[in-house]
């Protein structure tokens, strides 16, 4: 079989061909070129980001015979560790090695010279899947092995490795290749396999990699193998599993023009074509923060690793939407992330988010709801004002500034001084004659002065009873809208005597006071 898959074929052969990893390779280089060789390194990382490939370069650097302490790629050492075939470089998996007996069994061969190289490499993948009689059996050799030995452990999961091992080894930590990065790689594979593919089709394939470059390799020969020499978007969504970028767009248009319909369709879509519900929110969910980038920056491509076509496509689309619904459509798909975990039927849940967005259009920003309220400046036609709930009268207090005390004429004094007995007879009859024995005087802007005959006078001391009071201060300042105190004179005094009732209102003359003013004369009795 002469078909040789993508990840092995351009597997890189020196540091320099190695992607992503610049701060790692940095390290190895400097470490090689003064012969500072560390007796062990743990490699850890993601899987597919080159961790098993940096290894075995670094096998052959140090055992390379140029003077450079470059791997040359040319010498016997570096062309039998490149063909897998050096009886110097071993390569062990973990996985399948994990018991004490096989640690032992290394223990015995590491002992020996290597046979043509300066060291003897052994190169231990998943390493974390050693049992723990295996790590304590690799204890001893690994802090103090011979000179010729160097160990490379590699790992996807360094947190499962006992903390012993961990410090007795040089932890370099791999990290997620860039997107920009994949993408000239599956770029220049493309070009030398004279397959036709766009810029959608290759951000399409980094995209679904998520960081590993082995992963966007097999992705591709995988298309290839689909489509053939001419590979299509549409194709991959088929392939992969995963919604299209152009899926997307119709989806965002279909929210800013209020498409129910439209969206609804997608979402059958979506659960027809069997696409993994939470991949397809993730991918929406960074849509959607390409266009709040868009919307807050004023040069957003640096922080938009998408091709130049799609970024053309996510400006026309970013000003449809406020910046404040921009955010609201952000937290209805975070929120919908959370609620599918545990849903039964989470497509259900993404069409109800689907209407939910629709709406967004149709509500205001809080800001400008106040701002109208307060009178500053016009409700825009077209606006969907809340309703205005009741406000209690001590809101209505804190919310309206204190108006100005209003002047009432004698004839309005009167109707309302009349109004406040006829419901004080309601409740307490007593209380209501006491208080039509008296005239009103005058109204002041903090009193009301009730003249009272001195055979009447008794009548002061029993409408100043507290239940009295408590009776009179809402009906009073119901009527005449302000905080008043009564004050009493009887005839032939003009001493007052306010009382501490605080807030009546104003009061009217009574109806034999109006009939004195008139008819005239005097009361006998």
């Amino acid at each position: 079989m002469n078909f040789q898959v993508s990840a092995r074929k351009w597997r890189p052969q020196t540091f320099d061909e190695v992607a992503g990893q610049k701060h790692l390779i940095q390290v190895l280089t400097n470490s090689v070129s003064q012969g500072e060789i560390a007796q062990a390194y743990l490699f850890s990382g993601t899987r597919g980001v080159g961790k098993t490939t940096v290894a075995r370069i670094l096998a052959k650097a140090i055992n390379c015979t140029d003077t450079t302490k470059r791997p040359c790629g040319q010498c016997v050492s570096c062309r039998e560790i490149s063909e897998n075939r050096s009886v110097d470089v071993l390569e062990i998996d973990g996985a399948s090695n994990t018991s004490v007996d096989d640690v032992r069994d290394l223990r015995e061969k590491v002992k020996y010279l290597p046979l043509s190289g300066k060291y003897k490499v052994y190169i231990i993948d998943e390493v974390h899947m050693l049992s723990n009689a295996a790590f304590n059996a690799l204890l001893k050799t690994l802090e103090e092995p011979p000179p010729h030995l160097v160990f490379i452990l590699a790992t996807t999961e360094a947190h499962k490795l006992p903390a012993t091992i961990l410090s007795r080894c040089q932890h370099l930590v791999f990290r997620k290749i860039a997107r920009i990065e994949i993408e000239a790689q599956l770029r220049k594979i493309l070009f030398e396999k004279n397959v036709q593919a766009s810029d959608r089709v290759v951000t399409f394939i980094a995209r679904s990699a998520e960081g590993s470059l082995r992963d966007a390799l097999s992705l591709c020969d995988q298309a290839i193998a689909y489509s053939g020499k001419s590979v299509r978007e549409e194709d991959l969504a088929t392939l992969f599993g995963r919604a299209a970028y152009s899926t997307f767009h119709l989806m965002t248009i279909g929210i800013a023009e209020k498409n129910a319909t439209a969206l609804l369709e997608i979402a059958r879509e979506i659960e027809n074509n069997g696409y993994d519900l939470r991949q397809f929110l993730a991918d929406w969910i960074e849509r959607l923060r390409h266009l709040i980038v868009i919307q807050n920056v004023k040069n957003p491509d640096g922080l938009i690793d998408l091709p130049d076509e799609e970024k053309k496509e996510l400006a026309s689309a970013a000003f449809l939407f406020s910046k404040e619904a921009m955010l609201s459509l952000f937290s209805i798909f975070i929120k919908l992330q959370e609620d599918i975990k545990n849903a039964s039927r989470p497509h259900l849940l993404l069409e109800v988010a689907l209407m939910r967005a629709v709406l967004i259009s149709d509500l205001t920003p809080i800001e400008t709801i106040i701002t109208a309220i307060k009178g500053q400046t016009q409700i825009p036609v077209g606006v969907v004002m809340p309703p205005v709930m009741p406000v209690s009268v001590h809101q209505e207090k804190r919310l309206s500034p204190p108006e100005p005390p209003q002047q009432v004429s004698p004839q309005d004094t009167a109707t309302l001084w009349k109004n406040i007995l006829l419901e004080v007879k309601k409740t307490r009859p007593n209380l209501a004659s006491y208080l039509d024995q008296g005239v009103v005087l005058s109204v002041l802007e903090k009193t009301i002065l009730l003249k009272f005959s001195e055979e009447s006078s008794f009548l002061i001391s029993l409408i100043e009873k507290d239940e009295n009071k408590k009776l009179l201060h809402p009906l009073l300042k119901r009527y005449f809208g302000r905080d008043l105190t009564l004050a009493f004179e009887t005839v032939g005094t003009s001493s007052l005597r306010p009382t501490p009732i605080v807030g009546l209102p104003l009061s009217a003359p009574s109806l034999v006071a109006e009939a004195l003013k008139i008819f005239g004369g005097e009361i006998v009795k």
